[in-house]
């Protein structure tokens, strides 16, 4: 069934979050008619409700998108995201973004790694207002099959950071490393490494894959 509202995400993220995180939801608040936050004894999830993949990312990235050979990704109000980073927690709650899509596909990450990432590869783009603009390949998918595309993507990225070996990580990438752990695509210094080495290893790893075959 398709995902229509903010509400629509929020009950479906409720029932996803019983179900994997095995707690209940003690607040709920809606901020806008995208965004609404909902509130376990443990964690603090801000939903974000996204239509469905903005293919957009390849045009306002091209250099970046064709190094990490995804062109797909989601949009969220950079305001929205420092808010919540800020928002009251005593309790000192985990905090996570949810993106709950219309065709009921789910992702997450936490915040600071999505700031963090966006700041440092400068993925901010400008329509009536600022937003971080995140490819979705690095999302965690916590609901909805991953697809071919997807797989081979992951695995190339995978086989990339084999090829970029541990010898190469320096004290940048060591600095935001821990941040990042929650990649699908290990850590942020395997990512800062592939962004920078892929296209000397490119014709390496299309030999590799036909030598698979």
């Amino acid at each position: 069934m398709e995902i229509k509202t903010i509400k629509g995400a929020m009950s479906t993220a409720e029932k996803l979050i019983k179900k994997i995180f095995k707690e209940d939801i003690k607040n709920k608040t809606e901020i806008n008619k995208d965004t609404g936050i909902l509130q376990t004894r443990y964690s603090m999830f801000l939903i974000q409700y996204v239509k469905e993949k903005d293919i957009g990312f390849k045009k306002y990235f091209p250099e970046i998108s064709k190094q990490i050979m995804w062109d797909e990704g989601v949009r969220i109000s950079k305001k929205t995201v420092i808010e919540f980073l800020n928002y009251p927690n005593i309790e000192r709650k985990k905090l996570s973004i949810v993106f709950v899509l219309s065709s009921g596909e789910i992702f997450q990450i936490s915040p600071i790694s999505l700031m963090n990432f966006c700041e440092i590869a400068n993925l901010e783009i400008e329509d009536s207002g600022v937003y971080y603009f995140f490819p979705t390949i690095f999302l965690k998918k916590i609901k909805g099959e991953a697809t071919k595309k997807e797989i081979n993507i992951i695995d190339k990225l995978s086989l990339i950071s084999q090829i970029n070996s541990l010898e190469n990580f320096d004290e940048e990438d060591l600095e935001y490393a821990a941040t990042f752990k929650d990649f699908d695509v290990d850590l942020f210094g395997e990512i800062t490494r592939t962004l920078r080495n892929i296209e000397k290893h490119l014709e390496e790893i299309e030999k590799y894959l036909k030598g698979k075959k």
